[in-house]
C-alpha cells in the first residue's frame, strides 16, 4: 500500500518536534505531509540496507502504517526519527524470518572506519593491474558478504547502521536499544571479525 502524500510541503509548518508530533496525534494531514518528507528517504535508506530497493519500499511503507497506528502511545522518549527507524528494522527483521533468514545477497556495506574493510583487504595489492584489482575487490566483498550472514546480528546491525550517515552514534544506540559504550564494543569487535576474514 502506498500512503505517500500528494501535496508534500516544501516549507516546515511545524517549528518544534514536539508540535509535529502532536499534529501526527491529532491526525493533521499537514503533520503527515512533513513528517514524511522529513524522515521517509532515511527510513528508506534504514531498509535498502536490509534487503532490495523494492522490498524496502514496502518495508517503509509498513512502517509509516504500523506508525500512524502507533503514533497516539508515543511517549517521546527517543526522538522521533528514531523510534520511526526502530520500527522499520522491527519490520525489516519481520521480512528476513518470513522470507529469507539471512542478510541480502549483495548488502551495501558502508564500514566503520576511513578506510572500509573491504579496502584494506586490497590495500595492500595496490601494484595490481586495474582487472586484478577489480577480481580481488570482488572476492573481498564476496567474503564480507559470507561473513555478515554468520556474523552476530546485533555485531551486522550495528555495522549497517552506522555505516549511514544520516544516523549518529547516539541515534543508532537509540534504534538498536543499547548504550552508546556497548555500541562502541559491538562495532569494535564486529570491524574485528570482518578484518580478521580478509586476513584468513
Amino acid at each position: 500500500m502506498n500512503i505517500q502524500p500528494k501535496n508534500i510541503q516544501k516549507v516546515p509548518a511545524f517549528g518544534r518536534e514536539a508540535d509535529l508530533i502532536e499534529g501526527l496525534q491529532t491526525g493533521d494531514p499537514i503533520a503527515f505531509d512533513e513528517a514524511y518528507r522529513k524522515y521517509h528517504p532515511v527510513m528508506l535508506r534504514v531498509a535498502a540496507k536490509y534487503t532490495s530497493a523494492a522490498v524496502a519500499e514496502d518495508i517503509a511503507q509498513e512502517a509509516w502504517l504500523a506508525a500512524i497506528g502507533a503514533i497516539a502511545s508515543f511517549e517521546g522518549r527517543s526522538s522521533l526519527k528514531t523510534w520511526l527507524c526502530r520500527i522499520v528494522i522491527n519490520k525489516a527483521f519481520n521480512t528476513y524470518r518470513e522470507k529469507r533468514p539471512e542478510f541480502p545477497a549483495t548488502p551495501s556495506l558502508a564500514m566503520l572506519s576511513d578506510q572500509s574493510a573491504e579496502n584494506q583487504g586490497v590495500s595492500a595489492s595496490c601494484h595490481l593491474s586495474e582487472p586484478e584489482l577489480a577480481v580481488q575487490t570482488s572476492r573481498a566483498r564476496e567474503r564480507i558478504r559470507i561473513e555478515m550472514k554468520n556474523m552476530n546480528r546485533d555485531h551486522a546491525h550495528a555495522i549497517l547502521l552506522k555505516g549511514m550517515t544520516q544516523l549518529t552514534g547516539s541515534q543508532v544506540s537509540e534504534v538498536l536499544q543499547i548504550s552508546h559504550g556497548n555500541l562502541r564494543v559491538i562495532l569494535h569487535r564486529a570491524r574485528n571479525e570482518l578484518a580478521a576474514v580478509l586476513q584468513a
